[in-house]
């Protein structure tokens, strides 16, 4: 197989594994302080930068495949799974918020 299309496979999955990572991060700060969630996005995309850097520098120094096809996988493997990660986090947070609402309609009535 063409050594060009396994890096860019290889670099989909750990785009893949960077995905996930940032959505379990995002879970995490949703669980226990909501109201920083906002500062969760900048630090997802510093992940997400460093992971591309990485993926260059290394493209560039092993010159095993094209370092466009290491990119492209990558950011393939970051981008893809991001629809079904957001998905995931957006019906997360709105059990919680149905939780919280029930909760202060307790303590009201």
């Amino acid at each position: 197989m063409n050594p060009d299309i396994i890096g860019a496979l290889v670099a989909a999955i750990v785009g893949f594994l960077v995905a996930f990572i940032n959505y379990t991060f995002s879970k995490k700060v949703l669980i226990k302080t909501p109201d920083k969630f906002l500062f969760t996005t900048m630090a997802r995309q510093v992940l997400q930068v460093l992971f591309l850097v990485l993926v260059y520098f290394i493209g560039t120094k092993t010159e095993v495949a094209n370092v466009m096809y290491l990119l492209v996988g990558a950011v393939l493997g970051m981008t893809v799974p991001m629809v079904y990660f957001t998905k995931k986090l957006l019906s997360f947070n709105k059990t919680t918020d149905t939780k919280k609402e029930e909760k202060e309609g307790e303590a009201d009535g």
